[in-house]
Protein backbone atom coordinates (compact mmCIF):
# COMPACT_ATOMS: atom_id res chain seq x y z
CA UNK A 1 0.00 0.00 0.00
CA UNK A 2 2.81 2.37 0.99
CA UNK A 3 4.64 1.98 -2.89
CA UNK A 4 0.69 3.13 -4.14
CA UNK A 5 0.53 6.02 -1.98
CA UNK A 6 4.61 6.75 -2.81
CA UNK A 7 3.58 6.44 -6.68
CA UNK A 8 0.04 8.65 -6.19
CA UNK A 9 -1.61 5.21 -8.00
CA UNK A 10 -5.15 5.01 -7.45
CA UNK A 11 -6.59 1.99 -5.75
CA UNK A 12 -9.84 0.56 -6.80
CA UNK A 13 -11.55 -2.33 -4.87
CA UNK A 14 -14.77 -3.22 -6.02
CA UNK A 15 -17.04 -5.01 -3.40
CA UNK A 16 -20.89 -5.86 -3.40
CA UNK A 17 -22.64 -4.70 -0.67
CA UNK A 18 -26.33 -5.52 -0.20
CA UNK A 19 -26.95 -5.20 -3.70
CA UNK A 20 -25.32 -2.08 -4.04
CA UNK A 21 -21.67 -1.34 -6.23
CA UNK A 22 -18.80 0.46 -3.57
CA UNK A 23 -15.56 1.63 -5.02
CA UNK A 24 -12.79 1.79 -2.36
CA UNK A 25 -10.79 4.52 -3.54
CA UNK A 26 -7.39 5.01 -1.46
CA UNK A 27 -5.52 8.17 -3.16
CA UNK A 28 -2.81 10.06 -1.38
CA UNK A 29 -3.57 7.63 1.95
CA UNK A 30 -6.95 9.50 2.44
CA UNK A 31 -9.41 6.66 1.73
CA UNK A 32 -12.92 7.25 -0.25
CA UNK A 33 -16.07 5.11 -0.90
CA UNK A 34 -17.98 5.48 -4.08
CA UNK A 35 -22.06 4.63 -3.11
CA UNK A 36 -24.17 3.89 -5.77
CA UNK A 37 -27.28 5.65 -4.69
CA UNK A 38 -30.82 3.90 -5.19
CA UNK A 39 -32.04 6.92 -7.43
CA UNK A 40 -29.08 6.33 -9.53
CA UNK A 41 -25.76 8.49 -9.59
CA UNK A 42 -22.58 7.84 -7.10
CA UNK A 43 -21.56 10.04 -4.19
CA UNK A 44 -17.81 9.66 -2.37
CA UNK A 45 -17.64 8.88 1.39
CA UNK A 46 -15.44 8.72 3.80
CA UNK A 47 -16.03 4.97 5.00
CA UNK A 48 -17.77 4.60 8.36
CA UNK A 49 -14.31 2.50 10.16
CA UNK A 50 -12.03 5.19 8.60
CA UNK A 51 -13.64 8.35 10.22
CA UNK A 52 -11.82 10.06 12.60
CA UNK A 53 -12.64 9.44 16.57
CA UNK A 54 -12.83 12.98 18.51
CA UNK A 55 -13.87 13.14 21.93
CA UNK A 56 -13.82 15.29 24.78
CA UNK A 57 -15.98 12.83 26.91
CA UNK A 58 -16.21 9.50 27.98
CA UNK A 59 -18.04 7.17 25.78
CA UNK A 60 -21.82 6.60 27.11
CA UNK A 61 -23.41 3.24 26.98
CA UNK A 62 -26.22 3.81 25.40
CA UNK A 63 -29.29 1.12 25.20
CA UNK A 64 -31.68 2.29 22.38
CA UNK A 65 -34.17 0.28 23.70
CA UNK A 66 -34.31 3.02 26.76
CA UNK A 67 -33.24 5.49 24.91
CA UNK A 68 -35.11 8.68 24.79
CA UNK A 69 -34.85 12.26 23.11
CA UNK A 70 -36.32 15.41 25.73
CA UNK A 71 -36.74 18.61 24.22
CA UNK A 72 -37.38 21.29 27.33
CA UNK A 73 -37.16 24.61 27.71
CA UNK A 74 -39.04 27.11 26.33
CA UNK A 75 -41.09 25.18 24.88
CA UNK A 76 -45.21 25.06 24.75
CA UNK A 77 -44.92 21.43 25.12
CA UNK A 78 -42.16 19.40 26.72
CA UNK A 79 -41.29 16.16 24.48
CA UNK A 80 -40.28 13.00 24.68
CA UNK A 81 -38.99 10.87 22.25
CA UNK A 82 -37.84 7.07 22.16
CA UNK A 83 -35.47 5.80 19.67
CA UNK A 84 -38.34 3.75 17.66
CA UNK A 85 -40.61 6.68 17.43
CA UNK A 86 -37.25 8.96 15.85
CA UNK A 87 -37.04 6.11 13.45
CA UNK A 88 -40.73 6.19 12.44
CA UNK A 89 -40.19 9.63 11.42
CA UNK A 90 -39.96 10.83 7.96
CA UNK A 91 -36.03 10.62 7.17
CA UNK A 92 -34.02 12.32 4.99
CA UNK A 93 -30.17 11.62 3.98
CA UNK A 94 -27.95 14.27 3.15
CA UNK A 95 -24.23 14.22 1.89
CA UNK A 96 -22.70 17.05 4.31
CA UNK A 97 -19.11 17.85 5.03
CA UNK A 98 -17.65 17.41 8.56
CA UNK A 99 -15.13 19.88 8.57
CA UNK A 100 -12.38 19.89 11.66
CA UNK A 101 -10.81 23.03 13.13
CA UNK A 102 -7.93 20.11 12.93
CA UNK A 103 -7.85 21.25 9.21
CA UNK A 104 -9.34 17.52 8.05
CA UNK A 105 -12.27 16.90 6.57
CA UNK A 106 -14.67 13.93 5.95
CA UNK A 107 -17.69 13.37 4.06
CA UNK A 108 -20.54 10.93 4.89
CA UNK A 109 -24.15 10.48 3.59
CA UNK A 110 -25.84 11.01 7.02
CA UNK A 111 -29.37 9.73 7.71
CA UNK A 112 -32.15 11.24 9.94
CA UNK A 113 -35.00 13.24 10.94
CA UNK A 114 -34.89 16.91 10.53
CA UNK A 115 -34.48 19.36 13.98
CA UNK A 116 -37.22 21.89 12.96
CA UNK A 117 -40.44 19.10 13.01
CA UNK A 118 -39.31 17.96 16.17
CA UNK A 119 -39.16 22.33 17.78
CA UNK A 120 -41.92 22.69 15.79
CA UNK A 121 -43.65 19.93 17.36
CA UNK A 122 -42.77 21.58 20.80
CA UNK A 123 -43.64 24.93 19.71
CA UNK A 124 -40.91 27.61 20.81
CA UNK A 125 -42.23 30.10 22.72
CA UNK A 126 -41.43 33.83 22.08
CA UNK A 127 -38.27 35.43 23.62
CA UNK A 128 -36.24 32.17 23.11
CA UNK A 129 -33.44 32.47 20.46
CA UNK A 130 -30.70 29.30 21.33
CA UNK A 131 -31.17 25.80 21.65
CA UNK A 132 -28.87 24.04 23.65
CA UNK A 133 -27.77 20.04 23.18
CA UNK A 134 -26.45 17.48 25.57
CA UNK A 135 -25.20 14.22 25.82
CA UNK A 136 -24.81 12.06 29.09
CA UNK A 137 -21.28 12.68 29.42
CA UNK A 138 -21.51 15.95 30.10
CA UNK A 139 -20.69 17.04 26.57
CA UNK A 140 -22.41 20.84 25.70
CA UNK A 141 -23.02 22.69 22.41
CA UNK A 142 -25.73 25.34 21.03
CA UNK A 143 -27.06 26.68 18.20
CA UNK A 144 -29.30 29.62 17.38
CA UNK A 145 -32.47 29.72 16.30
CA UNK A 146 -31.09 31.86 13.38
CA UNK A 147 -28.44 29.25 12.73
CA UNK A 148 -30.59 26.02 12.92
CA UNK A 149 -33.23 28.33 10.20
CA UNK A 150 -30.07 28.65 8.07
CA UNK A 151 -28.37 25.12 8.02
CA UNK A 152 -30.99 22.84 8.54
CA UNK A 153 -29.69 20.15 11.13
CA UNK A 154 -30.58 16.62 10.68
CA UNK A 155 -30.50 14.21 13.83
CA UNK A 156 -29.05 11.40 12.18
CA UNK A 157 -28.74 7.75 13.23
CA UNK A 158 -27.45 6.58 9.82
CA UNK A 159 -24.11 7.21 8.24
CA UNK A 160 -23.55 5.85 4.07
CA UNK A 161 -26.66 3.12 4.17
CA UNK A 162 -25.50 1.71 7.91
CA UNK A 163 -26.61 2.80 11.04
CA UNK A 164 -23.93 5.28 12.82
CA UNK A 165 -21.16 3.57 14.72
CA UNK A 166 -21.20 3.84 18.30
CA UNK A 167 -17.92 5.81 18.65
CA UNK A 168 -19.68 8.47 16.22
CA UNK A 169 -22.33 8.86 18.33
CA UNK A 170 -24.70 6.56 18.12
CA UNK A 171 -27.82 6.33 18.69
CA UNK A 172 -28.42 9.95 17.61
CA UNK A 173 -25.78 12.55 16.54
CA UNK A 174 -26.56 16.58 15.73
CA UNK A 175 -25.25 17.17 11.25
CA UNK A 176 -25.01 20.73 11.16
CA UNK A 177 -23.82 21.88 7.46
CA UNK A 178 -21.47 24.65 6.79
CA UNK A 179 -20.08 24.47 10.74
CA UNK A 180 -17.55 23.16 12.69
CA UNK A 181 -17.47 19.37 13.91
CA UNK A 182 -17.55 20.41 17.82
CA UNK A 183 -21.21 21.49 17.03
CA UNK A 184 -21.71 18.00 15.94
CA UNK A 185 -22.37 16.60 19.33
CA UNK A 186 -22.41 12.86 19.63
CA UNK A 187 -25.03 10.87 21.93
CA UNK A 188 -27.43 13.44 22.12
CA UNK A 189 -30.00 12.96 24.88
CA UNK A 190 -31.02 16.60 25.26
CA UNK A 191 -32.51 19.70 23.37
CA UNK A 192 -32.85 22.45 25.81
CA UNK A 193 -34.71 25.80 23.73
CA UNK A 194 -33.39 29.18 25.76
CA UNK A 195 -33.23 32.62 25.97
CA UNK A 196 -29.39 34.52 25.73
CA UNK A 197 -26.01 33.14 24.95
CA UNK A 198 -25.03 30.13 25.51
CA UNK A 199 -21.26 28.70 25.43
CA UNK A 200 -20.47 24.81 25.56
CA UNK A 201 -17.98 22.67 26.10
CA UNK A 202 -15.49 24.17 23.50
CA UNK A 203 -16.91 27.69 23.44
CA UNK A 204 -15.91 27.93 26.94
CA UNK A 205 -12.86 27.12 26.34
CA UNK A 206 -12.70 30.01 23.56
CA UNK A 207 -13.67 28.61 20.65
CA UNK A 208 -16.54 30.40 18.33
CA UNK A 209 -19.99 30.07 19.18
CA UNK A 210 -20.65 30.50 15.26
CA UNK A 211 -18.29 27.76 14.26
CA UNK A 212 -18.46 29.09 11.13
CA UNK A 213 -16.56 26.34 9.00
CA UNK A 214 -16.35 28.92 6.10
CA UNK A 215 -13.48 31.21 8.56
CA UNK A 216 -11.40 27.90 9.16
Amino acid sequence: MEWFRKYGVTLLVVALLAGAVVFLIVNGGEPKEELALPEGGTVEVTPNDEMRVRTAETDPVIDPATYTLAVTGMVERTQSFTFDELLAMQAEERLVDLPCVEGWTETALWKGTRLIPLLESAGVLEGADNVVFSSPGGYTTSLTLADIDETDPLLAYGANGEMLPHEQGFPLRLVVPDRLGYKWIKWVTSIEVISGEYEGYWESRGYSNEADASNR
